[in-house]
């Protein structure tokens, strides 16, 4: 177990400090003593973020309350060195100046330790496509730097694990209902039933639906010669969503599904195809259902297990030259992963486990022209990896995983971090990586083309971080990491064709200070520089902004009842894909929110972009558009009632 801080470190406002515990049984009452955030998948295993080999952020219920966060890609957007770019189609993630608008791939999205990254493009969906409710979300963990080590494949820039809400979590009887209204004919509402019964049952039962009618009208400059560049009502979002959770003794089985269909406004794909037709659109849906197991031996020893089945289907609608082609894609897949952690002399911790995965359905049918694609695939990893206590307040973590993904060759990838507490609240920490992204089934697809390139292999990162951690007080913590990313083998298209053209780099520098104090007020102000190139051209990568800045507060208006919140977000200019630039921008969002006024009854009212700044994002390379102009000022409402 990495550094034992809770005799030096300050308890939580109002809070007396915790026994040390072992990080594999923390209560959620211990959870809330503590000042230093709780953090699981770093590791795979409950442990301080001060002690986590890796730069860590953690996001709570309350700061997405209080801030308004309507999706997940908003609540990632306001962590240090990440921001997000929006087609009007899917949200893309950047990390640390890396967004290749190929989405998100390169990150390993969790839901309560479970990878939801789809089988087709590996994707992680962030936007109104995400599996899960935002209500739903207790916790969000940023985990940055490569994963591969415990994870395998698309731990690649980090790992994002959601911990969702548990049915004890809500008081009463149990139920809690949400609606909501936003600018441009935008609703959703929620329906949430849990309970944690005397015998030890505990359920969790959620459904939502969203709907939004969009823009109107939007312009792009691009398509004047069809309706003068306007598209008319094709902006249109719906989705629906459901979740539950049934826990007993050492069992848990745990579902999602979610559904969405997007209209496409911006005629995306390389024929454009049908600007300003509302028939061109697509469907996503996700679904997992999973089996997890885990007993505490004697709380020196703890077993993990799970089995999964999951499921990911798309269609895509696009008008061209009078005729309607069909895109239609379909992956299942399951797994299995069982895991050991044991605790030696109180002094150090050891993990191992091994993960099967078995994609046994990748299929994609295009009419009507009949082609066709249908593929299948195996992946197996061991992993092991230990904390070490060399000094009282010197740790040496280490870990290390073999995978064999497919039919590439196997891949090893390790991770070494030495922590080093020398004095009070100070932590120093030093991170050596590697990861690994394989080809998915969209970069190996082959026409049957006999001068056809070679198919991809994996691409590699190698990560070099300083972090620097320290206490300030009982209400501050400041945080300063400086990286370095080799990235080799980078998967291209080219010609139609996916391939290993290019290399790149980034290297930068993270500085945020967070702070808590007894009267409510949170806050927490951070700066990110971030340099990137290929190493190939010699050019700055696209979508890369070089500053990001970002101020988000939250303080009481009455105490403990209405709270204000205040986030600014700013970026600098970024490299479009056509070599032009996506202006730099700044943007201002402001959150009212009440609870306790009426028993069981919140509110927030949210205005964003208050400004009504008119900004842009980068275009992909399958975009005719250089940038996409992103919403200006936009309102929401929202009550949620108890009983």
């Amino acid at each position: 177990m990495a550094l034992a801080l809770a005799c030096q470190t300050q308890p939580a406002v109002g809070a007396t400090a915790a026994t040390t515990a072992d990080p594999t049984e923390l209560s959620l009452e211990d959870l809330v003593k503590m000042e230093i955030p709780i953090v699981e998948g770093a590791s795979k295993y409950k442990q301080k973020t001060t002690e986590a080999p890796s730069s860590v952020t953690i996001i709570t219920q309350e700061e997405v309350k209080k801030n308004g966060y309507r999706t997940l890609a908003e609540i990632l957007a306001s962590a240090p060195g990440l921001y997000t770019t929006y087609d009007r189609n899917y949200t893309f993630l950047g990390v640390r100046g890396f967004n290749r608008g190929d989405f998100n791939s390169r990150v390993l999205l969790l839901v309560n330790g479970h990878r939801v990254n789809n089988s087709l493009s590996d994707g992680a969906a962030i936007g109104t496509e995400f599996i899960l409710d935002p209500d739903l979300i207790d916790r969000v963990e940023i985990i940055r730097g490569p994963g591969s080590s415990l994870y395998g494949n698309n731990a690649f820039f980090g790992v994002i694990n959601v911990i969702t809400r548990n049915g004890r979590d809500l008081p009463g009887l149990g139920a809690e209902v949400s609606g909501e209204a936003a600018s441009r004919d935008t609703f959703k509402g929620r329906v949430t039933w849990g309970q944690r019964f005397t015998n030890g049952l505990e359920v969790l039962l959620s459904g939502s639906i969203y709907d939004s009618e969009g823009h109107d009208e939007l312009f792009y400059k691009e398509f004047t010669a069809i309706n003068g560049g306007i598209a008319e009502n094709a902006d249109a979002d719906k989705s629906k969503s459901a979740f539950g959770s049934v826990k007993y003794a050492d069992f848990t089985l745990e579902g999602a599904f979610n559904t969405r269909e997007k209209v496409n406004p911006t005629a995306q794909t390389v024929m454009q195809f049908g600007f300003n037709d509302p028939r061109l659109r697509t469907r996503d849906e996700r679904s997992y259902v999973t089996l997890k197991y885990a007993h505490d031996f004697s709380g020196d020893a703890v077993v993990n297990a799970q089995v999964y089945y999951d499921r990911h289907d798309f269609v895509g609608h696009y008008p061209f030259a009078g005729t309607l082609y069909e895109d239609v894609q379909a992956a299942e897949w399951w797994g299995t992963e069982v895991q050991l952690t044991k605790r030696l002399f109180d002094r150090h911790t050891l993990t191992f486990g091994g993960e099967y995965r078995d994609d046994f359905r990748q299929s994609e049918q295009y009419s009507p022209n009949g082609f066709s694609t249908v593929t299948n695939r195996q992946n197996y990893g061991i992993y092991v990896a230990g904390d070490f206590a060399v000094l009282t307040n010197l740790h040496f973590n280490a870990g290390a995983r073999f995978d064999q993904y497919g039919d590439f060759d196997a891949a090893f990838n390790p991770r070494l971090a030495l922590i080093y507490n020398p004095v009070g609240q100070t932590v120093f920490k030093a991170i050596y990586g590697t990861a690994f992204r394989a080809p998915n089934f969209f970069e190996l697809r082959r026409n049957p083309d006999p001068n056809a390139p070679p198919p991809p292999t994996p691409e590699t990162i190698t990560t070099y971080e300083l972090v620097y951690e320290q206490g300030i007080g009982d209400h501050l913590r400041s945080s300063v990491s400086g990286y370095y990313n080799q990235i080799d083998d980078l998967i291209t298209p080219l010609g139609g064709y996916y391939q290993n053209l290019n290399n790149a780099e980034a290297k930068g520098v993270e500085i945020s200070l967070e702070g808590f104090w007894n009267s409510g007020v949170r806050g927490r102000l951070s700066y990110s520089y971030q340099e990137t190139q290929d190493t190939t051209t010699h050019q700055v990568l696209t979508d890369s902004p070089r500053h990001l800045g970002k101020f988000i507060l939250s303080a009481p208006l009455m105490k403990e009842k209405i709270f204000a919140g205040a986030e600014v977000l700013f970026a600098s200019a970024r490299e479009t894909d056509k070599g032009t630039q996506a202006a730099a921008y700044g943007i201002v969002n402001l959150t009212l929110f009440s609870q306790n006024l009426v028993k069981g009854l919140e509110f927030s009212a949210g205005v964003y972009n208050l400004l009504d700044r008119r900004y842009a994002d980068p275009a992909t390379p399958l975009h005719l558009q250089d940038v996409i102009e992103q919403d200006g000022r936009a309102f929401r409402g929202k009550l949620t009632w108890r009983f």
